[in-house]
């Protein structure tokens, strides 16, 4: 009964019933606040309602799920403004256990009595709970035991199918509302065939006064042991024959697979050889069509004794003996360090460098101190771990002439860094360690008049590096030229402390010219070897033992697919993993009832397709906050769960 109050706690009367209504939710997704799809219900109509401004709320049905749920009224002031009472918790518990049902209806079985093990299952890890009229989950306290058994909808079937162990019955244990249960058929089980038979689920709870309704699911199955005994030979023909054509088809797979590798060899050859003949052509190497590996050689033997001639050609080579390398942290003296090519340069570099060519680089002030106690501190050392890296030059710096990428001046005589001049045989790192550090930004130029013109325009923008002339004058960083402090003597006059010249550059490219000969004769040999092989593999698979092997195959293939017809069975296309897993007649593919099949067993289950929302009859319970799953008073009201 609800009344609703103004500001001086009288009743407001003559208010429109359809302003009032009662909402109600589920309150454990949503909490205080009121969802979207609450259930609303109007105020019931009262006859002789003498005293004025109540309204009725009866006959509304408890909700059909177990759960907690919130009640409130409210009264439609207008269109946007809502006036709500309390919210009122109440708890919607199970009703009394009337069904044994699972939790979801598992597809009907279909078995038989062969000896494979999942052919034999009838349930599996199967759980049966005790439910109410509305299947929430109930009888938590009910302790019992689930007895299975197996029947024929046809009553004067006597031929019933046995469980595992050739028992008609078998007890599960019932604990806290539920059970679990695993069944399979008994191997070589009584039973018709292709017959429709039902698992009986009994419960037999003692704390129960009304007896629950049984859970009955419906299974087909089939006698397939007899049907083995028929066709036993047929199978282990089939077997036989499968195993044959596996044989056969996992040999011919192998053969295919080595000729397509063959093809693909020669494929791979044909393209390494054409390669190898274009860059020939870029060092204007042409081939004959004919007597090509003839040609090859001779070219090759011409080739290495035009490299043996570059290299018996005088060279500047550095006289210097070098320091012994008995120990790995020595790197040598630093005229062997490096090697530079242009005549000029390498004379007025190595003059520049004249006080410091006889030093020996280590690795380490270990080494150092080493060969310093060995030589009674008359041998120059230099060890690297003693070099602040932090003021080296960068090897990527432009000229000074150059910023930002821009030329500020045209310079003349083809400025350039002397330590761009340098080749490294090894040690390229260290030896750029080595070299920045003694060279810095030191720059080689054409003569004296063109250093110092290069040096009066640097000067204007930044310092001024020193600067060595291919004629042998130096310019100092401080910009002092002149005097024979500053001129390079004449080559001869270094006594041998000269940094060397590196390999002719014809030398690399008659290198490089012979081992592409090389490759390229290695790869038309490869090229003639794989057609060869390719032509004799192909020539055999025509021989006339082939040719029976294929015949004999042909006529495998066609007595299994007679035998298959005969047995019912699908018609293999591939039987090559016969030789992995040996093929056996699965005789338990039954066909699952169709989905209107299914449905009309549900019916016969829970009745009509609206079972879910006839709520059931009986009578209020005295608890006012434990309400039970059942009409309170008068004509139930149908709706959605």
């Amino acid at each position: 009964m609800i009344s609703v109050l103004s500001e001086d706690d009288n009743i407001i009367k003559n208010i429109n019933p359809a302003r009032i209504s009662m909402k109600m939710w589920e309150a454990q997704s949503s909490g205080t606040r009121i969802p979207a799809d609450v259930t609303t219900f109007s105020c019931s109509k009262v006859k002789d309602d003498k005293e004025g401004g109540f309204f009725y709320f009866r006959d509304k049905v408890v909700p059909e799920r177990v759960g907690t749920y919130s009640i409130q009224f409210t009264f439609a002031m207008d269109k946007t403004n809502m006036l709500s009472s309390d919210q009122i918790i109440v708890e919607v518990v199970p009703n009394d256990p009337v069904r044994l049902l699972p939790d979801s209806l598992p597809a009907t079985p279909a078995v038989s009595n062969v000896r494979t093990l999942t052919s034999r299952t009838l349930v599996k890890d199967l759980h049966l709970h005790v439910m109410d009229a509305y299947n929430n989950h109930t009888g938590i306290d009910l302790v019992g035991r689930i007895r299975a058994r197996i029947t024929s909808p046809n009553e004067d079937d006597t031929e019933i199918p046995q469980f595992q162990g050739k028992v008609s019955t078998i007890e599960f244990p019932f604990d806290r509302g539920s059970a679990e249960i695993n069944l399979v058929l008994a191997e070589n089980s009584p039973g018709r065939d292709s017959t429709e038979y039902i698992l009986v689920f009994e419960p037999d709870l003692p704390a129960l006064k009304k007896p629950l309704e049984p859970y009955r699911l419906s299974f087909m199955f089939y006698n397939d042991f007899k049907k083995q005994q028929q066709m036993a030979t047929l199978t282990r023909e089939r077997d036989q024959l499968s195993q044959s054509i596996g044989v056969y088809r996992s040999w011919f797979d192998t053969t295919n697979q080595l000729v397509n590798e063959m093809k693909c060899q020669v494929k791979e050859a044909e393209t390494r050889e054409t390669h190898l003949k274009n860059e020939l052509k870029k060092h204007q190497i042409e081939l004959p069509q004919t007597n090509t590996l003839q040609y090859v050689d001779s070219l090759i033997k011409q080739k290495m004794l035009d490299q043996e001639g570059v290299m018996k050609q005088p060279r500047r080579t550095c006289t210097l003996p070098n320091y012994p390398k008995g120990n790995q942290d020595i790197l040598g003296k630093i005229a062997h360090l490096a090697q530079i090519e242009d005549n000029e340069a390498a004379k007025v570099i190595s003059w520049h460098l004249a006080s410091d060519m006889d030093c020996v680089v280590t690795l380490t002030t270990e080494a150092a101190r080493s060969i310093f106690d060995e030589t009674q501190g008359r041998q120059q050392v230099l060890p690297l771990d003693s070099i602040y890296k932090k003021t080296l030059p960068d090897w990527n710096r432009p000229l000074p002439h150059l910023r930002n990428g821009k030329i500020f001046f045209r310079p003349i005589g083809n400025p350039v860094f002397a330590r761009d001049l340098l080749t490294f045989p090894d040690n390229v790192e260290h030896c750029q360690t080595v070299f920045g550090m003694l060279l810095g930004d030191t720059i080689i130029i054409d003569n004296l008049d063109a250093a110092n013109h290069y040096r009066k325009e640097v000067v204007k923008i930044t310092h001024c590096p020193t600067l060595l002339t291919r004629e042998g004058d130096r310019i100092r960083s401080n910009g002092k030229f002149g005097g024979l402090q500053n001129k390079a003597p004449p080559m001869d006059k270094l006594r041998g402390m000269v940094f060397g010249a590196p390999v002719p550059k014809l030398y690399s490219a008659f290198s490089g010219q012979i081992d592409l000969l090389q490759q390229y004769r290695a790869a038309v040999v490869k090229l003639d070897n794989v057609n060869k092989d390719l032509d004799l593999h192909l020539q055999s698979l025509n021989t006339p033992e082939m040719q029976k092997k294929k015949q004999e195959l042909a006529e495998q293939e066609k007595n299994l697919k007679r035998i298959e017809q005969k047995l019912g069975m699908t018609p293999s296309d591939r039987v090559t993993e016969s030789l992995l897993q040996p093929i056996v007649l699965d005789m338990s593919d039954t066909p699952i009832p169709p989905k209107r099949m299914r449905r009309e067993t549900v019916k016969k289950l829970y009745g009509s397709e609206d079972w879910i929302s006839s709520p059931m009859k009986g009578q209020q319970q005295q608890q006012p906050l434990q309400i039970a799953t059942s009409e309170l008073n008068g004509t139930p009201r149908k709706r959605k769960a």
